[in-house]
């Protein structure tokens, strides 16, 4: 079994990456942390040996190398927990560069194929039909004009692992709103930064955080707002793309 080091120097880069349809055939998985778990070390060997499409394993060693001179990463970025790290990586990634995100879960099923959908223009994001209301996140501060979204699941796909078209008013209006949670929450960053090399309030992702902690709760940068601004494009949505292996991999 490969180490994340391992993993890592063995990747793909976007120099030599082929493009299909405009979409780089790319699949991104972050991992920020200095310690892996065993478990979960399996699912990032499981899910890199069975995709049978090129990948880059992003980490605090090489983030910088993907970052844009003209859209440096907010200030925030450094105060972040390993968890918010990756989500505001991947929305960063999916807008500038297109591609695939991954998070580390095992696969038993390739993604070689995937990318033909987007020979349709019209096609901006590819993933799996989501399965279950309760895996869609809100706004806790806007329930009422978010949560509605709950309700057509069955519309919208899977935020864990997906293919986007770049410059897309889609992924750019989910970066902007990434980056002004970062800016309004700056202040309290700063502060209380974070030293959880995963992420804080896993276990009561809706509930309010304490006044003087990690101020972002645990979807407020991707999960409360990934699918309702998916459901304002959901016309520009396929699905089809394989499912992951939902055993666990913590």
């Amino acid at each position: 079994m490969k180490s994340v080091s391992d993993i890592q120097q063995s990747n793909a880069d976007l120099q030599n990456v082929r493009i299909v349809h405009d979409v780089p055939e790319i699949v991104y998985i972050c991992w920020f942390g200095s310690v892996i778990s065993k478990n979960r070390l399996a699912a990032l060997n499981s899910l890199v040996n069975n995709l049978r499409v090129p990948y880059i394993l992003l980490t605090d060693t090489n983030v910088h190398t993907f970052v844009k001179p003209e859209h440096p990463l907010h200030e925030a970025w450094s105060y972040l927990s390993g968890n918010h790290k990756s989500d505001y990586l991947r929305a960063y990634l999916l807008h500038h560069y297109g591609g695939a995100y991954h998070d580390i879960k095992y696969r038993n099923q390739p993604w070689d194929g995937q990318w033909e959908d987007f020979a349709d223009t019209n096609v901006w994001i590819k993933g799996r039909r989501e399965q279950c209301a309760m895996h869609i996140g809100y706004n806790v501060d806007q329930p009422n004009e978010t949560r509605f979204v709950q309700a057509h699941y069955k519309e919208l796909a899977t935020m864990c692992w997906c293919i986007c078209r770049s410059n897309t008013p889609y992924t750019k209006r989910l970066l902007d709103y990434i980056e002004g949670k970062l800016s309004f929450h700056i202040l309290k960053l700063r502060e209380s930064p974070s030293t959880c090399q995963t992420g804080y309030y896993a276990n009561r992702p809706f509930d309010k955080v304490p006044s003087n902690g990690y101020p972002l709760r645990w979807l407020e940068l991707m999960g409360e707002k990934f699918h309702s601004l998916m459901f304002e494009y959901k016309a520009h949505i396929a699905f089809g793309l394989p499912d992951a292996d939902m055993r666990s991999y913590k």
